[in-house]
């Protein structure tokens, strides 16, 4: 009796995204700390890290020579220009935990979650919404980690099209001021969930492909 080869392992791919001050870094780093067994994708970005920030840990921090020329050379599975800056997300740290058949976390702007979702359909798309637009607003206003110019594109791009994408998100998981565990519990029961499917929605690493488009802004 001829015995046929195992199927390769693939991975599950979660796009956590949020407009600006959704909190989604908070949430996924109280993941992280909890343990949540899976691959995390650091991605780049075209600023100057912020204070506590770590390079190659919170993000690739690059200029936006080395941008361009990581792009050009195939480095990115997807890049975008947003609030002015480049940011991408690294095609090899997506592509090969996915290989070994390891789930993947990438947190992403809207606009790359969008894009992510289009090509890859089977990808598990979350999106991270704040208890309002008005407190989203405090938030950006409050913390002080953008110039005045810099918020004030955040806000517009919230108000314009990012938080329509809850619609089109798979979940749409509230973070409430005060809330943060109860939002990463939500989260996790979400990654459990997809995982006990019948027919999980598995990536084929094989099947991802660079980014060469030059960044836009919507």
């Amino acid at each position: 009796m001829r015995g046929d080869a195992a199927p390769p392992p693939q991975g599950l791919l979660f796009l956590v995204t949020a407009p600006t001050a959704a909190g989604k870094d908070s949430v996924l780093r109280t993941l992280r700390r909890r343990g949540l067994d899976a691959a995390w994708v650091t991605t780049a970005v075209t600023r100057a890290p912020r204070e506590g920030e770590i390079d190659g840990r919170d993000h690739f921090f690059l200029n936006p020579a080395e941008f361009e020329s990581r792009l050009c050379s195939g480095w990115f599975l997807e890049a975008a220009r947003v609030y002015g800056r480049l940011y991408g997300t690294p095609l090899h740290q997506v592509q090969d935990p996915l290989e070994a058949g390891q789930d993947v976390v990438l947190r992403l702007d809207v606009q790359g979650a969008r894009e992510l979702q289009r090509r890859i359909p089977e990808a598990v798309v979350i999106f991270i919404e704040p208890p309002s637009v008005e407190e989203a607003m405090r938030r950006i206003q409050g913390r002080g980690t953008e110039s005045p110019d810099e918020a004030e594109r955040r806000l517009k791009a919230m108000l314009d099209f990012e938080m329509d994408f809850a619609s089109q998100a798979d979940y749409r998981v509230p973070n409430p001021t005060g809330e943060l565990e109860a939002t990463a519990d939500r989260v996790w029961d979400i990654v459990m969930a997809e995982r006990l499917r019948a027919h999980p929605r598995r990536v084929d690493p094989a099947a991802l492909r660079p980014w060469s488009d030059p960044p836009v802004e919507p």
